[in-house]
């Protein structure tokens, strides 16, 4: 058995991670995790104290610490700033757990020098 590695919440604004909105939660992936973070609704664990474009989303975004309602496990060949990637992981995992709330579907990243917000699709 595979131990996973995921970046604790109160770490996450010191290491470059990406996410995805889809089906009504946050798919987050972060630099070195071995696992997908799922949190329910728009989260952004940290303060977002850099916004280069804001985009209106289904609802309000939650910033600070959330709890996960799910870990994922990491394909080995997605990368952690691989959006579409993380969007096809994070629908298949929507898709397999409740066919009926596939929805809107956003995706915004954060690098090491940089925080926006793109749609993606």
């Amino acid at each position: 058995m595979t131990t996973q590695v995921l970046t604790p919440s109160q770490r996450i604004g010191r290491v470059a991670c990406s996410r995805v909105f889809v089906g009504g939660h946050t798919f987050r992936l972060a630099s070195g995790d071995t696992a997908i973070a799922v949190f329910r609704g728009v989260c952004v664990e940290e303060r977002r104290f850099l916004i280069v474009v804001d985009r209106r989303f289904p609802g309000p975004v939650i910033e600070g610490p959330r709890p996960m309602v799910a870990t994922i496990p990491k394909p080995l060949m997605l990368q952690w700033a691989d959006h579409r990637g993380l969007i096809s992981v994070a629908r298949a995992w929507i898709t397999a757990t409740s066919p009926a709330r596939a929805g809107n579907d956003w995706a915004f990243g954060r690098s090491a020098s940089e925080d926006g917000w793109d749609r993606a699709g």
